[in-house]
């Protein structure tokens, strides 16, 4: 137990450097500005504005429901710090780890067991990831496992009460991303079966459903007639995303989606042979929860409705259900695997932990890239330059770094005067907006930009016309007129 404690402590601490992270890409810091009420193309120094402004830029600068905007807005009162702002996810994340140990203690009634799959959310790159991202990713991954704890403590005994406190919690999360919804209403779907098989009256369940669906109901009427209808009311597909209606060849490429099909097609084996078995039936919940969910995102996908990759942080709350159904299983064969030499089993699980810990070292600090544009001033004189170019994709990220960010200090004189910053003009790509190689062709040339002396981009150099600038040494997006 101490051993695995010091694992746990020292783990932690390596991975929380992931927390002094100045740079906020284009996606953070748009985050961020919406939680301030402004947007992505809001003037540089642009005063901050209240909650419904907050909810406004949401709906037409993001694709999320808003519930980490409203919360990030609050958070933000305290500090605006790169490290203040990361650790309102990261609580997230460690929220998901602790479940993760409690849902395996449920279900080994062993804590060592529990404390071990602890683990498998942080040796996750995405998900790890996603701990530290200023967005609403760990959100909607807290939301996921609770769902399954939630079914853990509903499948014995059903109240209104707790029906009421768990509707309310979903409802919560259910803010945090669209794809939530799919969790919440496979979870609910379970929740009304045991509803159906509970001892309660007539009545009495007609009466729990109503308390249970009440505050769920209300959360999703509200998020349409909000935001939902601005954001994209007939929810059609993202132009710059891909679905396996027009491309199923994702379905087997890379080889790693393959691999998490096979995964999948074997949870629906042992769900055939369920009752064959004791070892499944034990975990039947998790298996048909993962199950289901997983079958749903395809569909959808299918359906043009939801972009299916299991590895991507789009689809965080399907692995990480597949992930909790193998820990059910794994926890289990733990410990039915040892039976005889507790000692030996335990060292030699450990020393594997301690291996994999090894082996994945470079994951824990998943974030320390030097590759941005905060150190690409940082090892820069950039106050030589007097008339800088900003590109949409960089403009958010370099105007959190001198409003609110490390360069703060640096701002006096020089920011905003010496910037000219490109506008992002809301989420777009749906039917009817441009897709991205149509977006790209109304971006300017960087050879049309000679009246400037720097240009910060990541993005028009691959788009041609550029011959006239060559980047700066030691930089990543810096670009400088050539001689």
């Amino acid at each position: 137990m101490l051993i695995i404690l010091g694992i746990y402590i020292i783990t932690l601490l390596v991975i929380t450097k992931n927390l002094d992270t100045p740079y906020l890409w284009f996606d953070e810091a748009g985050q961020f500005f919406i939680a301030k009420g402004l947007n992505h193309d809001s003037n540089p120094l642009g005063g901050e504005k209240g909650l419904s402004f907050v909810v406004k830029n949401n709906a037409y600068y993001n694709l999320d429901p808003g519930g980490f905007s409203i919360l990030l807005h609050y958070w933000s009162k305290i500090s605006n710090t790169h490290i203040w702002l990361r650790i309102l996810p990261f609580l997230f994340f460690i929220g998901t780890v602790l479940l993760f140990i409690y849902l395996s203690y449920l279900w080994t009634k062993n804590l060592i067991i529990a404390l071990l799959m602890g683990f498998a959310p942080i040796l996750i790159a995405m998900v790890l990831n996603m701990g530290f991202e200023v967005r609403a990713y760990s959100m909607e991954g807290m939301g996921t496992i609770l769902g399954l704890v939630a079914l853990e403590r509903l499948k014995n005994k059903i109240s209104i009460m707790k029906l009421l406190f768990w509707s309310c919690i979903f409802s919560f999360f259910m803010t945090s991303r669209y794809s939530e919804f799919v969790i919440v209403f496979i979870v609910s779907v379970y929740i009304l079966y045991l509803i159906y098989n509970s001892n309660l009256a007539v009545r009495q369940k007609y009466l729990t459903v109503f308390v249970y669906a009440l505050p769920i109901v209300l959360t999703i009427v509200f998020i349409y007639a909000k935001v939902l209808v601005v954001q994209n009311k007939n929810i059609e597909p993202v132009n710059y995303l891909t679905y396996l209606s027009t491309d199923k060849s994702i379905l087997f490429s890379p080889i790693r989606n393959f691999l998490y099909l096979g995964l999948v097609g074997f949870f629906m084996v042992l769900y055939l042979f369920r009752n064959r078995s004791l070892f499944i039936k034990k975990h039947i919940m998790p298996l048909t929860v993962a199950l289901t969910v997983n079958i749903l995102f395809l569909i959808l996908s299918f359906l043009n409705k939801y972009p299916w990759d299991p590895f991507s942080h789009r689809c965080i709350s399907m692995l990480l259900l597949t992930v909790a159904c193998s820990v059910a299983y794994i926890g289990e064969i733990l410990i039915q695997s040892f039976t005889k030499f507790e000692t030996v089993k335990y060292y030699f699980i450990i020393l594997s932990l301690i291996t994999i810990l090894y082996l994945r070292k470079d994951l824990l600090l998943i974030r320390q890239d030097c590759h941005n544009t905060y150190y690409d001033f940082i090892k820069t004189d950039f106050r030589n330059y007097h008339h800088i170019y900003v590109d949409r994709w960089e403009s958010p990220c370099i105007r959190y770094l001198f409003e609110y960010g490390q360069l703060r200090a640096e701002k006096q004189g020089f920011y905003p005067n010496a910037f000219t910053f490109a506008k992002y003009h809301r989420h777009g790509f749906y039917n009817g907006e441009p897709n991205k190689a149509e977006f790209y062709k109304r971006q300017p040339k960087m050879n049309d930009l000679l009246e400037y002396d720097l240009l910060i981009t990541p993005e028009l150099f691959n788009q041609g016309s550029n011959w006239k600038w060559s980047l700066l040494k030691g930089t990543t997006n810096f670009y400088i007129k050539r001689n």
